[in-house]
């Protein structure tokens, strides 16, 4: 059966930048979504329900990843609510039914999005905690602008130390043991980048974890700044948060953080992109950075049986420009955030 496409490549709607390379289908909720390619699943999310043309539900689409040989993903996005057919690990082939098409996230009514990138924001750390004696993995995502996460294998072992809204940064990190995992929640009135940056910026702190404000679980790659942060950070669920502050109430608390192998030898992004100046890239995202997700031409089938790669309509900006807004004020709000952390920088 065929479907109509509605938005391809540079689409005026929302395939700009690292999401120039995607693919919209017009498909009724319900429709059996099947996998282009072979491979096992990477990632599920199907417990979202709304979906609406409202930035807040970005990141609120239900999907399936599925994972190439190659070490590329395909993702299948706006799945209806518990529309995922498999579970993570499984094997998939060509043609298998991998979910049903829905409405979720960000969207303008009920179809598909299909895109292949080349890192998976659910396969880029590896975060643990100590719990009774036992190692538990918490689910993280490494934000797109973070340093580089220590290798597999040998993570940063360190205490967890909460940064509160009203406490005074400076002061508890000289009271904390040295090294430690800084760990604080969202702040709405505050960007990303300027409160990792804030965190970074503390005496002794090796890591940063900033726990999501919205129920959900509600994770997604933190973006925004070119330069990549003092420290390695990542981001959890606000359910997770919670969780962590229950910990650290009963006591210290330990945890581990690494690069997830899948990244384990991620390149800064000028090294990805050398020799693709005509590829299409967010002004926000700089040529040091590893964790950036970018979506990857597609190969289709023409009417001739020959593949093709549908071409570019329009040229971007340059791959690689100059360090953007939200970075430097980032970097100008660094002391304010540490001295008054609830105070939004001016």
């Amino acid at each position: 059966k065929l479907y109509a496409s509605i938005q391809g490549v540079n689409g005026s709607s929302t395939h700009r930048g690292t999401l120039a390379y995607s693919f919209d289908f017009k498909l009724a909720v319900g429709t059996p979504v099947q996998a282009v390619r072979s491979g096992w699943i990477a990632a599920v999310v199907s417990h979202f329900a709304g979906g609406g043309a409202r930035a807040h539900l970005a990141p609120r689409a239900n999907f399936v990843a599925v994972k190439h040989e190659d070490g590329t993903y395909a993702r299948y996005y706006h799945l209806k609510q518990h529309g995922a057919a498999l579970e993570v690990g499984t094997p998939v082939r060509v043609g298998e039914v991998i979910g049903y098409s829905g409405n979720t996230g960000y969207t303008g009514g009920p179809h598909l999005h299909l895109d292949v990138v080349n890192v998976l924001p659910e396969e880029t750390s590896v975060l643990r905690v100590r719990r009774r004696g036992e190692w538990e993995h918490v689910a993280s995502i490494a934000a797109a602008f973070s340093r580089e996460l220590p290798p597999p294998g040998r993570p940063l072992r360190a205490p967890l130390v909460y940064f509160g809204q009203d406490d005074d940064w400076p002061a508890v990190a000289a009271e904390a043991p040295k090294p430690f995992v800084a760990f604080a929640d969202r702040h709405p009135e505050v960007t990303f980048a300027q409160r990792i940056a804030a965190l970074a910026t503390l005496d002794g702190c090796a890591a940063a974890v900033l726990a999501n404000n919205r129920s959900g679980p509600e994770m997604f790659a933190m973006g925004g700044c070119e330069e990549a942060t003092a420290a390695p950070a990542v981001l959890v669920s606000k359910e997770s948060g919670l969780a962590f502050k229950e910990l650290l109430a009963s006591g210290k608390v330990d945890v581990d953080l690494a690069a997830h192998p899948a990244v384990a030898r991620a390149q800064p992004l000028r090294d990805q992109v050398k020799g693709l100046a005509d590829l299409p890239l967010s002004c926000v995202y700089g040529p040091d950075l590893r964790y950036v997700t970018r979506t990857l031409p597609v190969k289709f089938l023409s009417a001739a049986n020959k593949l093709f790669v549908p071409q570019q309509t329009k040229l971007y900006p340059p791959v690689l420009p100059s360090p953007c807004a939200p970075c430097r004020s980032a970097r100008d709000a660094v002391r304010d955030q540490t001295r008054r952390p609830i105070d939004p920088p001016s």
